[in-house]
């Protein structure tokens, strides 16, 4: 598996690109879990400095995670989302045959602690490269909610789920595209972060490259 790498850090926040396969923290019911905050912890354990997630992604999906280092931060960084939400911006590999090659995803979905309730949800989206051949698309998804698996449920409530999804894909589907790609995992990649820092406020942007197993998987359908 591949190591974190670390983009950017000062006394108040940390940025890191997760690799796939990671946790970004271990699940309530087993904290025995490997993950990538108690891979960092051990790192500030002498300065008792506690690092408090601001954002998570899946355990396939790699880039982006921020974290606070201190309380102060970690405060404002969520009072202050209310009124200017972090803009992410991901890549991922999706199939089917799109319609349109650019558009507004505006389905609410499920809350994760009460499925019965709805929540506003908007993904823009925007096709970068088409391989018609296997019937895929790379694109460029834009987020402020992040919402439990939003992408990944946007894109399948319109049967265009991510490439190699278990959870999403039909399982004809599924096995089709085993013998394209040989990978078992999905697609997906928090690729870049506008954010105001919450000590400075300043505006600042961050990035993280395109993991190899994903450009490979790009070759491929090319």
């Amino acid at each position: 598996m591949p190591n974190k790498t670390i983009i950017f850090e000062d006394k108040s926040v940390l940025v890191v690109s997760k690799p796939r396969g990671l946790l970004t923290v271990a699940a309530k019911e087993n904290k025995k879990q490997k993950n990538l905050l108690d891979d960092l912890k051990g790192k500030y354990v002498e300065e008792r400095i506690r690092l408090r997630p601001v954002n998570r992604i899946d355990r396939d999906t790699s880039g982006l995670v921020i974290f606070a280092k201190t309380k102060e931060a970690f405060e404002n960084i969520m009072k202050k989302q209310r009124l200017d939400k972090i803009e992410k911006t991901y890549f991922a590999i999706v199939t089917g045959i799109l319609k349109r090659k650019e558009g507004d995803i505006k389905i609410p979905l499920p809350s994760r602690e009460n499925p019965k309730v709805k929540i506003p949800a908007k993904t823009q989206y925007t096709v970068l490269r088409e391989f018609r051949i296997v019937k895929a698309y790379l694109i460029e998804a834009r987020i402020t909610s992040g919402k439990f698996h939003q992408i990944r449920k946007h894109f399948r409530i319109l049967d265009h789920a991510l490439l190699m999804d278990r959870d999403y894909m039909e399982r004809i589907e599924y096995v089709k595209y085993q013998k394209i790609v040989p990978y078992r995992h999905f697609f997906l990649h928090s690729a870049e972060m506008d954010f105001t820092h919450p000590i400075t406020g300043k505006k600042m942007h961050f990035r993280a490259e395109l993991p190899e197993e994903f450009a490979e998987a790009l070759k491929i359908l090319k």
